[in-house]
């Protein structure tokens, strides 16, 4: 029997936990609230297993291309869900679509990854060293990027060495906690857990348990698993979000 998972089961844990997050931020307004700190580990775990497939895969650029081109056509949806609604009041929703796009984050990760592995090996290292600089400020302006930037970094910089990857993981959740903590104390706008919950990125550490499980093998690997993520995440977040913005159109 096989020791561990493989990325395909691990995709399609992580995709389930991906719309039950979805589901509880726009269909049941993030209650109850503990819910945003289970499932904070997806994005860092499709994060991680695109800078696992980066070493695998036989053509890096295709990859790249790819991602793209679904922000391309993330973005096209999100734009007209904004235009449907358009009319309603701004103080009446607390999300702006363009946003939810985890493709172009993962875009300018790879990219990121791509230019830090250049370095690596030593070619054209000046002008990697510039492209890795922008391709981490574009994730920034990304869907969790700038949560996710140093994940990116830590999993890349620890490659095959998962026990200090795990302990990059840690330091950054302690890091984003203490921040959490101290911008709470200074400013103490609600109770302890419901911000904890809200500021729910320090929970990324879950991701170890997976990474831990990780086994290195593809899986499943037919076209349908191939293109899964990227016809499931638009299409379920689009739904999602036109019941909720129709909800608050009725109410």
């Amino acid at each position: 029997m096989e020791k561990g998972l493989d990325s395909y089961k691990l995709k399609m844990i992580a995709l389930v936990f991906m719309i039950l997050d979805h589901i509880h931020t726009y269909l049941f307004h993030s209650q109850p609230r503990f819910i945003s700190l289970i499932t904070r580990f997806v994005a860092p775990l499709f994060l991680y297993l695109m800078i696992d497939g980066f070493y695998h895969t036989r053509n890096r650029l295709k990859f790249l291309i790819r991602l793209l081109v679904a922000g391309i056509i993330m973005q096209l949806g999100n734009t007209a869900i904004n235009e449907l609604f358009h009319h309603l009041d701004p103080q009446k929703y607390d999300f702006y679509l363009p946003w939810n796009n985890i493709f172009l984050t993962l875009a300018s990760l790879f990219a990121f990854v791509w230019c830090l592995e250049n370095v690596r090996q030593h070619n054209r290292k000046v002008l990697n060293i510039f492209l890795a600089f922008i391709t981490a400020a574009l994730s920034i302006f990304c869907e969790g990027g700038i949560y996710l930037l140093p994940v990116a970094f830590v999993v890349w910089l620890f490659h095959d060495k998962k026990h200090l990857q795990y302990v990059g993981i840690i330091v950054w959740c302690i890091i984003i906690l203490a921040f959490g903590l101290y911008n709470y104390y200074t400013s103490n706008s609600c109770d302890l857990y419901t911000y904890l919950c809200d500021f729910s990125q320090w929970a990324m550490f879950s991701l170890i348990p997976f990474i831990h499980l990780y086994n290195g093998k593809r899986g499943k690997n037919t076209a349908s698993s191939k293109y899964l993520f990227y016809v499931v995440y638009p299409v379920h977040l689009w739904i999602i979000l036109v019941l909720h913005l129709q909800f608050i159109v009725q109410r």
